[in-house]
């Protein structure tokens, strides 16, 4: 390699070195609007379930895994949070796997399905609702079993207007206790 070879492969680590350390120092920085958080905990996941005489399904090599909202705590916040459950994603998926507010599934299986609602500053709301993310798995004649071998953690995708939003699992582990039929289990 020679010296200008050197110089340049230098110069270009130490830009990323740059960009590395700055990225790292924004992050760092609190968001003028607050924080909310977001306390959720896994449940398990399921394959599907009887409709009538209709089977309802996650679908080939998917499964639904099953999350309850316990909290919405808006009380680092410094303007409102306009909770909306659709910005709830999986970190696990690219593209994101979100939770679908069209599923009935969430509302069969609790009491209530987890809805929009705009937490003021300065409040803590409990929650308790239930949000189903439908996760692709590998090849599998059951995926529920498949898809309860892993800790799903949620992302939120905030906007600039909003508070930032921490995300507080509850319960991670590595195994959940799952069913093939989602609605044989008291959630």
């Amino acid at each position: 390699m020679s010296e200008g070879e050197e110089v340049k492969t230098l110069g270009f680590y130490s830009l990323r070195l740059f960009i590395v350390s700055l990225l790292g120092l924004l992050a760092g920085c609190p968001n003028p609007n607050g924080t909310a958080t977001i306390r959720y905990e896994q449940l398990g996941a399921c394959n599907g379930y009887k409709e009538g005489n209709n089977v309802v399904s996650a679908g080939p090599e998917a499964a639904y895994v099953i999350f309850r909202v316990n909290n919405l705590d808006n009380r680092s916040g410094k303007v409102d949070f306009p909770y909306d459950p659709a910005k709830l994603c999986s970190t696990a998926f690219n593209p994101s796997a979100c939770v679908s507010t069209s599923l009935s599934l969430a509302q069969k299986i609790g009491a209530l399905a987890t809805t929009a609602t705009t937490i003021p500053a300065g409040k803590d709301l409990p929650h308790n609702g239930f949000a189903v993310i439908v996760v692709p798995t590998g090849s599998s004649p059951d995926p529920q079993v498949e898809a309860n071998k892993v800790n799903y953690l949620l992302s939120y995708a905030s906007s600039s207007s909003e508070p930032g939003v921490l995300l507080d699992k509850q319960n991670a582990k590595t195994q959940y206790q799952g069913v093939q039929d989602c609605l044989t289990k008291v959630w």
